[in-house]
Parts: C-alpha cells; sequence; structure tokens
C-alpha cells in the first residue's frame, strides 16, 4: 500500500487475496475475488486494489476501506498481471491467455481499450514516471 501498512498478495491456489499488515507481518484479512488471481495493484491514493483473475477472466477491484469486492471487470483471456498509471486513471492488464492488454478506466471500471501485443504477456508493478 502507499502508505506502507499493508501488502497485497495474490492467492492463487484458493481464490483469494491475503492482506498483511506490516506493523505485525501476519495477514490482517482475506478478501475472496475471482477465480484464480494472478497479480494486484494498489492505485497510488490506496483506495482501491486490483486483482487480475487468471480463471475467469476478469479484475476484481477491491474497497481497501472495506476489503470488499465493489466491481469485477470482464478483460481478455487469462489475465496475468497488472499495472496502474502514477495518477491512478487507468489500470493495464495483461491477458496472457489472448495475446492482448485490456485497458481499464478507474472511473467506470469498464475497459475502454484493447491492445493487441506479442506472445504471453505479463505486467506486475505500478508504472514509472520518467524524468526527462
Amino acid at each position: 500500500s502507499p502508505d506502507g501498512s499493508g501488502v497485497y498478495v495474490a492467492n492463487n491456489g484458493d481464490s483469494t487475496m491475503s492482506v498483511i499488515g506490516t506493523g505485525s507481518n501476519s495477514v490482517a484479512v482475506t478478501v475472496p475475488v475471482g477465480v484464480r488471481p494472478a497479480g494486484v495493484v494498489v492505485i497510488p491514493d490506496g483506495s482501491l486494489v486490483y486483482a487480475a483473475n487468471n480463471g475467469d477472466h476478469t479484475v476484481s477491484v477491491i474497497d481497501t476501506g472495506s476489503n470488499s469486492v465493489v466491481a469485477a471487470v470482464s478483460v481478455g483471456q487469462g489475465p496475468w498481471g497488472v499495472a496502474v498509471t502514477p495518477d491512478g486513471s487507468s489500470v493495464y492488464v495483461a491477458n496472457n491467455g489472448d495475446n492482448t492488454v485490456s485497458v481499464i478506466d478507474r472511473a467506470s471500471s469498464s475497459v475502454t481499450a484493447t491492445v493487441p501485443v506479442e506472445r504471453r504477456p505479463e505486467a506486475f508493478g505500478n508504472f514509472i514516471a520518467l524524468v526527462p
């Protein structure tokens, strides 16, 4: 999380996401998400987490205040990883199963673009702002 209080982990084997409290180094809460999550990303303000669910071709949107899923967004086949823009307005999902990247608009929780890419894409972490 941006404030360093939590780490979000995709639990592929049981279709959940764990929140690990960094102060105690223990699982604070476990959140049911879609089938076989493969990657997670937290938006810069820390209010939402996106979990790419490889098994059901969705991305779960989790509200960090309530630790509950507030939306499920259908994306391409085999979403494997996610990344977020520095301003938190867009989430990019690497769809390993159909060689695409889905672009999710944060405000509407909908896919606004699907970009064909090379074979078996993966994505993890945040975008890095380039300084000229």
